[in-house]
């Protein structure tokens, strides 16, 4: 069994990628997926590009080409919009919703999709334990919350602060509730580890590439903190 983790940027795949081991190279589809082993553990790494059709077209990709993938998680940085968020600390995705869908005048509620009865997806319980245990044993703040996904680069403190009241949000980004979508659709565990880089506030462009590379190497710690302690989800 595989664990398939997802990033949309470089940054936040190259640690793990380099700490991967029997590393080999193939194209599904569109995207280049990197094969390998991270403590023992099998792990499939692909860097999606940004945004909801990127994630969610790699994630389909990976998972009909190989159908062994036992869970995903989607790593990254992210905007934090609720209160008390520092730069640096992480946010364990426990739901997350595209909070750019909305078909309220079909009657759906703001972020639902047709076909789904919540607005909101559920991170797997087993998956979601496993990664707070990694984080605990490497001494990384984390809070757990919702994730809200959209096609924008949310900065500004009005923007920020409506998806924060609307879906109680901790953190905003661009791809976790798409992938969360197809792993539904899949019936594939999946969970989302989010390092905050900005507040989703009016300085946020400048924040995020400041704080890039130092929010998303947390992430990596408790991924590698995460392959070499569990022992039955992946083998």
């Amino acid at each position: 069994m595989t664990i398939l983790i997802l990033g949309a940027l470089e940054e936040e795949v190259q640690g793990i990628r380099s700490a991967m081991e029997n590393v080999t190279e193939e194209k599904v589809g569109a995207f280049v997926v990197w094969r390998g082993k991270l403590n023992k553990k099998s792990l499939l790494l692909c860097r999606c590009g940004i945004g909801k059709v990127n994630a969610s077209a790699a994630a389909s990709a990976i998972l009909t080409c190989n159908p062994d993938v036992a869970g995903v998680i989607n790593t990254g940085v992210a905007g934090g919009v609720g209160k008390g968020l520092r730069r640096g600390d992480v946010v364990l995705g426990t739901k997350t919703v595209q909070h750019d869908v909305d078909s309220t005048p079909d009657g759906l509620r703001k972020g639902q999709i047709d076909g789904f009865e919540s607005e909101f997806f559920d991170a797997d319980p087993a998956l979601s334990a496993q990664l707070i245990r990694a984080l605990t044993r490497e001494g990384i703040p984390y809070r757990e919350g919702v994730i809200a996904s959209g096609d924008q680069f949310i900065a500004s403190d009005e923007k920020a602060n409506a998806i924060a009241c609307e879906f109680g949000a901790l953190a905003c980004e661009m791809e976790s509730a798409a992938i969360a979508q197809v792993c539904a659709l899949y019936k594939v565990p999946f969970v989302a580890l989010r390092a905050i880089s900005d507040n989703g506030g009016d300085n946020a462009i400048g924040s995020f590439y400041e704080f890039l590379h130092t929010a998303a190497e947390k992430n990596v710690r408790a991924i590698k903190r995460f392959t070499s302690d569990i022992e039955t989800v992946i083998g």
